[in-house]
């Protein structure tokens, strides 16, 4: 393909970005009309490059672990991350090295990025793709993500393309006074990208949006909620770390593949209601909230009811939310395009009448969301969340 089809390529993905609210400045179009994706994600035809989806990059047991995310999202970020001309950025979670060459753009000649992943073949590929494509200023790191660069402290920004549970501390130190920080946040085992800004007391939110990312991988790892197996790789229940004990896989795993049964929400419900407001306040108020995953195979399939917008079962994942007890999964699946329906999986124990009573009491607390939470992240990286309403 020619370098005008490839540019013109771009720009309709530019004008899909815009058109979706994700890009908002001319600064981030431009970056996006310029970088070429396909450089970054080779043996692809030109069409799959430049769709707004999630690219698998490596795969461990058919699931993916590191990807290169969606440009929806990815926009959404920089966004969020606000750069200016001569900013110093890090990232953490290189993936292929299409998000650095894109803060590249944006911070300038004079500006200084950093891409830094724990896998050697992902640092060397995104180092290749770098090189390529024409970034060589870009510094790439192999190291564990999760304690940062101390020594090209301190950085005007920070952007972690990888999920966390806790805010690591090392992050909020080598971020300066005045400075972003934006990452994907996991809150009550559901996950937000957060626009943090670095306060003498440690991080205050400015800007809460969902998403969907692997989580950080290593030895610094921690997490609040477990991912629960299921005997299937492909499948996965995340619940809270004190609770995981007392689910049998085996049971869950036979549930899915079982009859279920169907009921109306009690109040007018929505994908997106779900996404940005509800899993959030259920995940708040009820220790028995789960989420079920399915990536690969499991999503080719089918077996998860799949509320995730636009994800597809090569590149991203089906997932949605409930609560599971005693043997009962009550999941939210999708009833048309936009409504959902309540389906709940394997034994009767009351999971369905009180997946109802929490859809009411969300309802008539006001459809509190994204923008009634709000969190502050002390220096020793302790999160103290709340949400309003």
């Amino acid at each position: 393909m020619s370098r005008d089809a490839f540019a013109g390529l771009r720009v309709r993905l530019v004008a899909h970005l815009r058109a979706r609210g994700d890009v908002r400045t001319e600064r981030v179009a431009a970056a996006f009309a310029r970088v070429p994706r396909h450089v970054f994600v080779p043996g692809l035809s030109a069409e799959d490059v430049y769709a707004d989806r999630s690219i698998a990059i490596k795969l461990e047991d058919g699931i993916p672990i590191s990807s290169s995310s969606q440009p929806a999202i990815m926009a959404e970020m920089l966004e969020m991350l606000a750069l200016r001309e001569g900013d110093r950025v890090l990232e953490i979670g290189a993936g292929s090295g299409y998000n650095a060459a894109l803060i590249a753009e944006l911070v300038g000649p004079r500006g200084f990025v950093e891409t830094i992943d724990l896998d050697d073949d992902l640092i060397a590929a995104a180092r290749r793709h770098l090189d390529d494509a024409g970034y060589p200023q870009v510094h790439t790191l192999l190291s564990d993500g999760a304690q940062g660069d101390p020594g090209g402290a301190q950085f005007d920004a920070i952007i972690a393309s990888v999920g966390v549970e806790r805010i690591p501390p090392a992050w909020i130190a080598q971020v300066r006074t005045g400075g972003r920080l934006v990452a994907p946040l996991t809150v009550r085992a559901m996950q937000k990208v957060v626009a943090f800004e670095r306060t003498a007391n440690g991080l205050e939110s400015r800007a809460i949006v969902d998403a969907g990312f692997m989580m950080l991988r290593g030895p610094s790892a921690t997490s609040d909620s477990v991912s629960v197996p299921l005997g299937d790789p492909s499948l996965t229940l995340r619940a809270f770390a004190e609770r995981a004990a007392g689910i049998d896989p085996a049971a869950v795993l036979a549930a899915l593949h079982g009859r279920s049964d169907d009921e109306l929400p009690s109040r007018r419900m929505r994908v997106e209601d779900v996404w940005n407001g509800f899993s959030l306040w259920l995940a708040m108020r009820d220790d028995a909230f789960c989420r079920l995953t399915a990536q690969g195979s499991g999503a080719q399939a089918g077996i998860v009811p799949n509320l995730s917008p636009g994800a597809d079962s090569l590149y991203g994942f089906a997932t949605t939310f409930g609560l599971y007890e005693r043997g009962e999964l009550v999941a939210f699946a999708p009833r048309s395009s936009f409504e959902l329906t309540v389906r709940r999986f394997g034994a009767h124990a009351g999971g369905l009448a009180r997946m109802q009573s929490a859809i009411a009491a969300w309802d008539d607390a006001g459809r509190p969301g994204n923008a009634q939470l709000r969190i502050a992240i002390d220096l020793g990286g302790t999160a103290h969340a709340e949400l309003r309403g």
